[in-house]
């Protein structure tokens, strides 16, 4: 079965991107050295094949959430949100391993290296959520699979297909955004406000000229002979009093996110839609401490069916589902996830 949800962000969206960037106040990514720069942390992003105006096509960046990232989202929904209050209502707990491997997969990184037996694929295969994620110490073959969040835009219609034509915008999603830490000890004002740290104003006036030798310290290493390096630049914006950077894709853009199902049972489609009608409580990648991610679903197709109301999902195609995962949840106990997470030596 395939699953599609039309997702708006409703603040700007971070999924950072790994390696060492740096930007200059102009808005230059990564200038040359000896220049004022500072760091940056670039937004995800994907090649993706786009059409040109001129009838051509050619590789473009665009900014994306990471399929894992949204798999994880939709993994922790489901567990928060549906399986533990069923297993809390009949008291169900589990062991620390058994909650690792739901949350995680495997409670270590070593697979026992032995296959599952013909028993074991067949009912975990069925369980309405390990059936989904397989895992475990012997390498379940789950039946989710959960795309990349595309944004959409005129430069992802190859990607998400041009149904989507008429929602897609153009032109540049992201925006830099500029942070600044302050430090604290310089902002105090009276010895009143020194008080409450230990040693009051003299621990404050150590303190500032430490600073101080630090700061002439690197002014002086900067404008020696040498040519500045990474190091130098990189160590000029620590301390608690710097400006750094980070790249966010702007608010109010619709994404679109793809899950497909390998002969799911009726329970684990059920699963996965109790999941959507919640999610919107969650965040979208990171920045949360910002309040990044904040988001509304404004759309759910069932194999291009819509499903989707002001409530969340309903409809008579989906009634079938909530039953039977209704009738899964009442007799779901915790021995299936311990069974689950027991490695071939401890089952």
């Amino acid at each position: 079965m395939q699953i599609e949800i039309v997702i708006r962000s409703i603040t700007p969206v971070f999924s950072a991107a790994p390696g060492s960037n740096y930007i200059g106040l102009d808005g230059t990514i990564n200038p040359p050295l000896g220049g004022s720069r500072f760091p940056f942390t670039r937004a995800r992003t994907m090649k993706v094949v786009a059409d040109t105006d001129d009838g051509g096509a050619k590789a473009i960046s665009l900014p994306v959430v990471p399929g894992n990232t949204m798999r994880s989202l939709l993994r922790r929904t489901m567990l928060k949100d549906v399986i533990e209050p069923a297993l809390m209502a009949k008291s169900g707990q589990l062991s620390i391993g058994a909650y690792a491997t739901a949350y995680a997969g495997n409670s270590t990184g070593n697979p026992d290296g032995v296959p599952s037996s013909f028993d074991e694929i067949v009912t975990m295969r069925a369980h309405p959520f390990l059936g989904l994620f397989g895992g475990g110490p012997r390498m379940l073959e789950g039946r989710l699979m959960v795309d990349t969040l595309y944004p959409i835009h005129q430069h992802s219609l190859r990607t998400i297909g041009t149904d989507y034509i008429n929602e897609s915008i153009k032109g540049n999603i992201t925006e830099v955004v500029w942070t600044r830490r302050n430090d604290p000890i310089l902002a105090l004002g009276s010895a009143d406000d020194a008080a409450v740290i230990e040693g009051e104003t003299q621990a404050v006036n150590n303190w500032i000229t430490a600073l101080l030798t630090t700061t002439k310290a690197k002014k002086t290493k900067a404008s020696g002979p040498d040519v500045a390096t990474e190091d130098s630049v990189e160590d000029s914006a620590r301390g608690l009093k710097a400006f750094n950077a980070h790249e966010v894709v702007i608010p109010g853009v619709k994404w679109l996110w793809r899950i497909s199902v390998d002969r799911p049972t009726d329970a684990q489609i059920g699963l996965i839609l109790l999941a959507l009608n919640t999610l919107a409580n969650q965040r979208l990648a990171g920045g949360h401490a910002k309040d990044y991610g904040r988001f509304a679903i404004e759309g759910v197709f069932l194999n291009g069916e819509s499903a989707w109301t002001q409530s969340g999902v309903s409809g008579q195609g989906t009634e079938q589902y909530f039953d039977a995962i209704a009738e899964a949840l009442d007799s779901m106990t915790s021995v299936e996830f311990e069974q689950f997470a027991a490695r071939t030596k401890e089952a």
